[in-house]
C-alpha cells in the first residue's frame, strides 16, 4: 500500500527526487546483502514451526526500506514537519490511554477489542496496545514521548500547556509496557533530545537531575529492576534477563566457525541447534531451544558475520550522522533542526531494543525508525545546500 501510495504521489508529480547520499548507499547495501546473504544458503527448506528467512527479509527489511524511501523522496517543509510530529504524538496519547485502560482493566475502553484477548499476541499483563507486544508497544510508546517533546517546541501558548499535561501519561505508558530495553531506549532518547533542545542552566539541570536518579535507582533497586512481577513471575523474568548470557555464549561459538559471512540470513534457529549440546559451560543452554535470538546485532553477526554487522552499524551511524549534520548545519530552518533531533533521539530508542530483542520478524518496529531516518536523509540535503537556495526550496509550496 505504501509502495502504491508513493508511485500515485510519483506520478502526480507530488514528490521530490533527491540525490543518493552515503546513508542510502549504506542502507541500499545492507539490506541487498541479507537477502544475497539469505539466498546463498538453504532457505527454502527452513522448518515450517519457525518463521522462514524470505519473510523476515521482506517483512522485517524491505517493507521497512519502502518506508524510507518514500520518506525521503517526498516534499518536505514546515507543514509536513509539523504533520508527522504531530500524528506521531497524537498517535502516543491513544497508545498511552490504552496503556492505562490495559493495566487497569478497563477492557471497554480498549480499543481494538483483540488487545483485551489473553490468546492474542504476547505478553498480556502488560501494557501492549494494538501491537499486542511488549517490546513493540514500549519502542512505540518512547518514541511518541520524543516526538511530543519535538512537538512541542513548534507551539503556540496553549497548544504547550495541553501537550505539557499529556506528556507524562506518556512516560506512565513506557513504565506499563514493563519492558527493561523500552526504559533504557527511553532514557537514553530523552537525554539526547533534552541535551539538544534546553539551553544553558536549565539543560544542565535536568540532564544532572536524571543522570542522578538513574544512578540512585540503579544502585538500590537494581535486584527488581532484573526480577520483577509481570505477567509471569519474578523468577522467570530474571531468568529471562540471564537467557542473554547464553544467547552471547551461542553466538559466539558460532561466531569462531563462521565469522566472515556467517550461516546465512535467517538461520540462527535452526543452526544453533548443534551447540546447544555443549557441556564444557554451566550456562543452561537447552533453555535456548525453543527460542529465535535475543539481540539483533548478535543476530546478524552470526547469520551474515562480520560483513553484515559492520553495514549494519555503518547504516544506523550514517542515518545519525545525517541528522546531526541537518541540526549542526548552519542556516537550517527550525522545523527541519527539531525533525532531525526527533531522529537522534529515536535511534538509541531503537538501538536498546537491537540490545535485547531480535525485532525482524515484524515490519512495526523497524518501519518505525526506517521512516524516520528516510526523513533525516531528505532534510540533510536541504541542510547542506547554501542558504539562499534552501530559502528558495523551504519557500516553495
Amino acid at each position: 500500500l505504501v509502495l502504491a501510495m508513493y508511485i500515485w504521489q510519483r506520478a502526480l508529480n507530488r514528490t521530490e527526487p533527491k540525490p543518493l547520499n552515503r546513508a542510502d548507499v549504506v542502507t541500499l547495501a545492507f539490506v541487498g546483502y541479507l537477502l544475497v546473504s539469505m539466498l546463498a544458503s538453504d532457505w527454502r527448506t527452513f522448518p515450517k514451526e519457525h518463521v522462514g528467512p524470505m519473510w523476515r527479509w521482506v517483512g522485517g527489511y524491505l517493507t521497512p526500506l519502502i518506508v524510507y524511501w518514500a520518506a525521503k523522496q517526498a516534499r518536505w517543509d514546515e507543514r509536513t514537519a509539523g504533520l508527522v510530529q504531530a500524528s506521531i504524538t497524537i498517535f502516543g496519547f491513544y497508545l498511552a490511554f490504552t496503556a492505562i485502560c490495559e493495566i487497569t482493566q478497563q477492557w471497554s475502553l480498549v480499543w481494538p477489542a483483540y488487545i483485551a484477548d489473553p490468546n492474542v499476541g504476547l505478553h498480556f499483563g502488560r501494557a501492549r496496545g494494538p501491537m499486542v507486544h511488549g517490546v513493540s508497544f514500549g519502542h512505540y510508546m518512547s518514541v511518541c514521548l520524543l516526538a511530543g517533546i519535538v512537538w512541542f517546541g513548534s507551539l503556540g501558548k496553549w497548544g504547550r500547556v495541553a501537550v505539557g499535561l499529556v506528556l507524562p501519561l506518556y512516560a506512565a505508558g513506557v513504565f506499563f509496557s514493563y519492558t527493561r530495553s523500552a526504559w533504557i531506549g527511553a532514557a537514553l532518547g530523552l537525554c539526547t533530545v533534552l541535551l539538544l533542545t534546553l539551553q544553558g542552566r536549565t539543560r544542565n539541570i535536568v540532564l544532572g537531575g536524571m543522570v542522578m536518579v538513574g544512578l540512585l535507582v540503579g544502585a538500590t533497586q537494581m535486584d527488581k529492576i532484573v526480577g520483577f512481577q509481570r505477567e509471569q513471575s519474578a523468577v522467570d523474568t530474571a531468568d529471562s534477563a540471564n537467557l542473554r548470557v547464553s544467547f552471547a555464549y551461542v553466538s559466539w561459538l558460532m561466531f569462531q566457525d563462521r565469522p566472515l559471512f556467517g550461516f546465512g540470513f535467517g538461520r540462527f534457529p535452526v543452526d544453533k541447534l548443534p551447540y546447544l549440546d555443549d557441556r564444557s559451560t554451566e550456562l543452561n543452554l537447552e533453555a535456548l531451544r525453543p527460542y529465535v535470538h535475543h539481540n539483533t546485532f548478535l543476530s546478524i553477526l552470526v547469520d551474515t558475520g562480520i560483513v553484515g554487522l559492520v553495514l549494519f552499524l555503518a547504516m544506523l551511524s550514517y542515518w545519525m550522522l545525517n541528522a546531526w549534520h541537518t541540526v549542526r548545519a548552519a542556516g537550517t530552518p527550525s522545523w527541519a533542526r527539531r525533525q532531525a533531533v526527533l531522529v537522534l533521539g529515536a535511534v538509541p530508542v531503537y538501538a536498546a531494543q537491537l540490545l535485547f530483542h531480535e525485532l525482524s520478524y515484524t515490519p512495526i518496529d523497524n518501519s518505525l525508525v526506517f521512516f524516520l531516518a528516510g526523513t533525516a536523509s531528505a532534510l540533510v540535503v536541504g541542510s547542506r545546500q547554501p542558504a539562499a537556495a534552501r530559502s528558495a526550496t523551504v519557500s516553495q509550496p
